[in-house]
């Protein structure tokens, strides 16, 4: 499948990558419809040292449950489903304080051998503490609005304008 990796500051690439896989009985894999760019995906943009091997990148993402572990009661295969920034366990302290980002099990997408979302699908662990089910069908005409979790719209391929003139794609969209 296709995902973007960056390599350094200012590298990034559409690379072929393994397909996600299940790995506990918690887990979930998801197709990716929509995705974000985040202020967060631009630090690393702007100073990440090279690296040959190069990381996934991405979070904060909208797409349909393709398989889920045996665990995992909240979402089923086709449910539209929208990630925040971080995945969680949804029962450690901090998750039942709703401070999912302190989460002691959880972490960043992209990092401790999870998947970035900027490809075609992710394998989101701690899939009940994490999914979000949405209460719509994925092709329905509100999709653009639910992929505002970083405030943009996912209609179709968006950009920002900066005040100095810099424009940056803001949505990736995998058919």
């Amino acid at each position: 499948m296709r995902a973007t990796v960056i390599h350094g500051a200012g590298d990034v690439r559409v690379e072929e990558v393994p397909d996600p896989e299940l790995r506990a009985a918690t887990d979930a894999i998801v197709r990716v419809h929509r995705t974000c760019i985040c202020g967060s995906d631009l630090w690393p943009y702007q100073s990440m040292a090279a690296d040959e091997q190069g990381k996934r990148i991405g979070h904060e993402f909208l797409g349909v449950v393709e398989e889920t572990g045996s665990e995992v009661a909240g979402v089923r295969k086709g449910d539209l489903v929208v990630a925040p920034f971080t995945f969680s366990d949804g029962e450690c302290e901090f998750c039942r304080e709703s401070l999912h980002t302190s989460c002691v099990h959880g972490g960043l997408w992209g990092t401790q051998d999870t998947d970035g979302a900027q490809g075609e699908a992710v394998r989101v662990p701690f899939a009940d503490g994490t999914l979000v089910k949405l209460p719509v069908e994925p092709d329905h005409e509100l999709i653009p609005s639910y992929s505002s979790t970083s405030f943009l719209n996912g209609g179709s391929d968006s950009w920002i304008f900066t005040p100095d003139g810099v424009t940056v794609l803001a949505v990736l969209r995998f058919p």
